[in-house]
């Protein structure tokens, strides 16, 4: 019985050489599964850190409501284009927030913290008062002049345009003549600004609706509180690069007080950047946690019913 059993051993050997040449791989596999186990493991830990760096900084959250309207209508990509090219999605608003007694102080640092935002990588435009304070604000007003004038109603854009006949002109320039002589500097200015008399009729209900007209528009009735617009030059609206531009912003925030000598100052900063890196690391922290939790508890119950730990991890690597 001991011959016929070394004898069939000895044939199967004699098989398995015969067919070695179509299981090289998995004898090979076999080979460093039993004799380079601590490199496998070392492998196998590599593999599972590669997955979860991968799942971790690749995941996309689409922070853009108009994408869930269905593709392909013509409306819908007119929507997109207002919402990327006409609204003020790239616009963070600062404020700036002090005590009752230190409301002269906060006079004196605006100008400060202003000059410390426009040096700013991330920064690429600054409103801090009324655009006719800077020339840039002068020549964007005049820009915008135009369409505005076309937004008139209709008495209104009938009588504005009655300001371009030629003894209206004159009469208008002769006026101004008068005054530059009597020595006011206002005609100088109205002139630069101005040159047709068109542009004012046509700012009219935009100054009305924005207050420019005020002393000062962004700063709140107590004083204690200044605001200040920000274009930043942000290229995209993702979620990763909201994250980006708010770590530089709250970078920027924790050093903004540099300089001021008054009681405590609030640094506060609001907009669309603020609130979707908000929301994604919040949703990004979740769906970690959820992830989490949810394959602890799978292999506490595998554990609990099989007292096995490596069939757990290879469905879970294999599905990685």
């Amino acid at each position: 019985m001991f011959r016929d059993r070394k004898l069939f051993f000895s044939d199967f050997k004699r098989g398995g050489n015969h067919g070695s040449s179509g299981m090289r791989l998995s004898d090979l596999i076999a080979r460093v599964m039993a004799q380079r186990r601590v490199l496998v493991w070392f492998g196998v830990a590599a593999l599972a850190a590669a997955c979860l760096g991968i799942l971790l900084t690749r995941i996309e959250l689409d922070s853009d409501v108009i994408n869930m309207l269905p593709k392909g209508f013509e409306s819908v990509g007119g929507l997109k284009i207002y919402d990327r090219d006409f609204e003020q999605t790239r616009e963070l608003t600062f404020a700036l927030r002090c005590q009752p007694q230190d409301v002269d102080k906060l006079e004196e640092f605006a100008p400060t913290f202003v000059e410390n935002l426009r040096k700013q990588s991330w920064c690429d435009r600054v409103l801090a008062g009324s655009p006719m304070e800077t020339p840039d604000g002068i020549r964007d007003l005049q820009s915008i002049a135009v369409p505005l004038l076309l937004n008139l109603e209709p008495a209104a854009f009938d009588q504005t345009m009655s300001i371009l006949q030629p003894e209206r002109i004159q009469e208008r320039l002769h006026r101004l003549h008068q005054e530059i002589e009597a020595g006011s500097p206002r005609p100088e200015f109205e002139l630069g600004f101005d040159p047709l008399g068109i542009i004012a009729p046509a700012l009219k209900p935009f100054a009305e609706a924005n207050a420019i007209e005020q002393e000062q528009p962004l700063t709140s009735p107590d004083r204690t509180m200044r605001v200040f617009l920000v274009v930043t030059n942000q290229p995209s609206l993702s979620a990763f690069e909201c994250q980006r531009l708010m770590r530089q912003v709250n970078a920027f925030r924790a050093r903004a007080g540099d300089g001021w000598d008054g009681g405590p100052l609030e640094v506060l900063v609001t907009g669309r950047s603020a609130y979707v890196a908000e929301i994604s690391l919040s949703m990004r922290y979740d769906i970690v946690a959820t992830l989490g939790s949810s394959v602890l508890l799978v292999g506490i119950i595998f554990f609990v019913g099989f007292r096995r730990w490596l069939p757990l991890l290879g469905m879970g690597f294999s599905l990685l």
